[in-house]
């Protein structure tokens, strides 16, 4: 009992280093605070990546730390409507509970962020909470977002973020850990929960190394000719897999500068 009281002391003192850290930054492209009667429930705004239908978008959500944080990942999901993610529902990324094999603990709360912007722009692909709405629709929903307000913590998400870049803002830059496009899709993560996997442990381990890096692809029905569509989709997910740091550091520097 002690040390899991001890653990969660721990979990307490840094979320709260990290709102103080957050809160003196006034960065550009992100904020995030914790609500006042539950330090392990955040509200965050980012705007949306420069350069895509989304850069004129303001978005909100909710991240939602374990108490055992941060040595076990948060769940993260949107509550303003973007055409990416889907509202209300936890969504599946290398840097949320669907994947506590690839959490670290010196991640935080910034590093979270700069994933998720870093993750707009990329195709969802039927991952759990993803969404591939059309271009021009997208675009549309940004424009609108300016209006939204959160119901919960009564932030107006035009008010969030500077207009413009602040001269000498205390905007900590940090390498960009080598995230990867690894998702799951709905049906895999019914058949986990179910335990309807016949992997053994051994094959399951060698399952998440070979995927580590690259995203992971569908179970769905193969049609004849399945095995070098199949071959394709993984080097094609490999490349991404490669590119993507580079992507969210490309993001988070223009953004910066």
């Amino acid at each position: 009992m002690s040390g899991k009281y001890n653990a969660k002391n721990l979990g307490i003192k840094r979320i709260m280093q990290e709102a103080k850290e957050l809160s003196e930054e006034n960065a550009y492209e992100y904020c995030a605070q914790p609500l006042e009667d539950n330090l392990f429930e955040w509200h965050f705004t980012i705007r949306g990546p420069e350069d895509t239908e989304f850069a004129e978008g303001r978005y909100h959500g909710r991240i939602l730390l374990p108490s055992e944080y941060p040595f076990k990942p948060p769940e993260i999901m949107f509550l303003t409507p973007n055409g990416r993610f889907e509202l209300h529902k936890k969504i599946c990324l290398s840097v949320t509970d669907f994947h506590p094999e690839f959490w670290q603990p010196a991640w935080g709360i910034r590093t979270i962020l700069l994933a998720v912007i870093a993750f707009f722009p990329t195709h969802a692909k039927g991952a759990i909470g993803g969404l591939d709405y059309p271009p021009e629709e997208r675009a549309r929903l940004a424009r609108e977002s300016i209006k939204w307000v959160c119901p919960d913590c009564h932030m107006h998400v035009k008010d969030a973020l500077p207009a413009l870049k602040v001269e000498g803002a205390k905007v900590k830059h940090e390498d960009m850990p080598n995230f990867s496009l690894n998702y799951k899709t709905t049906k895999e993560a019914i058949s986990e929960s179910s335990g309807g996997s016949n992997l053994n442990p051994s094959s399951q381990d060698k399952k998440l190394r070979d995927n580590a890096g690259h995203h992971t692809t569908s179970n769905h029905t193969l049609s004849q000719g399945a095995s070098s569509q199949n071959s394709d989709s993984t080097w094609i997910g490999a490349l991404v897999g490669i590119l993507i740091p580079f992507l969210a550091l490309f993001i988070y520097n223009t953004m910066s500068s």
